[in-house]
């Protein structure tokens, strides 16, 4: 049977997977560095190929992000990568992720990750400055040939408005994807709503929409708690999530109990079209999405069905 859903995966949590299960070093949680050996390219494809296969079995759209998260300039310094060599590396990470899609059925997202991971606010970017820092990763990214570029794990509104106006400028899609803590606010205490909408007034609505990523499920619900109605959750199109809660230690929840988590927040978030994991995730979650989203698109296409 040919499954035609406008719901599809990602993959899931890249640097975990690759550093906890697969057991490679990766100094500065930087997975991009593996792109510089045999060994670490061949790491990479095991990574990615088992979500082409999952896609490919559940006749589901997929995304995958290139490996880049740490392919900026103040990440790349510490690892000893200038300018010139990180533009390879970006322009490499998105030959590879492309070779290990065979069908040609994945979108190719540049992962554009923060320049720091902590939140310190007189340390902060303004907008002009995050356009600045991002456009070298984004132009890199862009000309390689990603289908677009992704803010992700975006701390503030302003970085996200950097990353967008610099993908607009190189006219490449871009979205973002903020990351929300145990209280489901940012680290700066803004709601997700005034976010996307502080984002959205900056760039006349240019990014193609919002996602969130690195919280578990139920923070991402508390974060969404009275915004019902709120036009800025029509923006959100994807969640990838972590399987365990902020501060909490081991490997979180068993991967059924995440994925329906993940799923459930389809029925407060309908726009949603993008499931995929974080931090602790890895096919076996992502099994389970798949499993809930054919489930969906199944009785979506019959007509005695209801909705999500």
């Amino acid at each position: 049977m040919t499954r035609t859903s406008a719901v599809g995966l990602a993959d899931g949590g890249i640097e975990t997977s690759l550093a906890e299960a697969l057991g490679h070093e990766l100094p500065e949680f930087a997975a991009f560095v593996l792109l510089d050996s045999v060994e670490g390219r061949d790491a990479l494809r095991a990574y990615f190929r088992p979500y082409v296969e999952l896609a490919e079995a559940s006749d589901l759209p997929l995304t995958l992000d290139t490996p880049t998260w740490r392919a900026n300039a103040d990440w790349g310094a510490l690892l000893g990568y200038d300018a010139e060599r990180l533009a390879a590396a970006n322009a490499d990470a998105v030959a590879l992720v492309r070779s290990c899609d065979d069908a040609g059925r994945a979108v190719i997202n540049g992962c554009v990750g923060p320049r720091w991971d902590d939140y310190v606010a007189d340390a902060r970017m303004s907008a002009e400055e995050a356009t600045a820092y991002h456009a070298p990763q984004v132009t890199a990214l862009a000309e390689a040939g990603a289908d677009r570029v992704t803010s992700v794990t975006t701390l503030d509104a302003d970085e996200g408005i950097g990353v967008v106006r610099a993908a607009v400028a190189v006219r490449i899609p871009a979205a973002v994807s903020f990351v929300v803590g145990a209280d489901g606010r940012l680290a700066d205490g803004s709601s997700l709503v005034d976010a996307i909408a502080a984002v959205d007034a900056a760039t006349d609505a240019a990014a193609l929409g919002f996602l969130v990523n690195c919280a578990h499920p139920d923070e991402v619900r508390t974060g969404l708690e009275g915004s019902a109605g709120s036009p800025e959750l029509d923006r959100l199109i994807g969640f990838r999530l972590n399987a365990a809660r902020h501060g909490d230690d081991g490997p979180g929840d068993a991967p059924a109990d995440f994925a329906e988590a993940e799923w459930r927040l389809s029925s407060v978030v309908p726009t949603a079209a993008t499931f995929g994991g974080c931090c602790g995730t890895d096919t076996s979650h992502l099994a389970e999405l798949a499993a809930r989203i054919v489930a969906h698109a199944d009785r979506q296409g019959d007509p005695q069905s209801g909705t999500r």
